[in-house]
């Protein structure tokens, strides 16, 4: 098995990183960004695939850039095989 991060994981992680750097609450940044809070919700728990909408209103919220998001990223993601 991989060392690497489930892609999931990983924005889920840079997501709860950058809210408490932000001093943001689920709610807030879901607000900010236009985004439903359960939308949100599912993101920062990393169980389900994240859309490409939910993570440009959470950079827009945070008034970042998508490539700033994803700056930290320095694992290549792991992919399921599909059975």
């Amino acid at each position: 098995m991989s060392k690497n991060k489930d892609i999931n994981k990983q924005i889920a992680e840079r997501i709860a990183e950058l809210r408490l750097k932000n001093n943001l609450t689920v709610e807030k940044l879901a607000w900010k960004g236009g985004l439903s809070k359960s939308c949100v919700g599912y993101a920062v728990k990393g169980t389900f695939d994240t859309r490409v909408s939910t993570i440009a209103g959470i950079c827009a919220a945070l008034k970042i850039s998508p490539a700033e998001f994803f700056s930290t990223f320095t694992e290549i993601p792991e992919i399921p095989d599909e059975e």
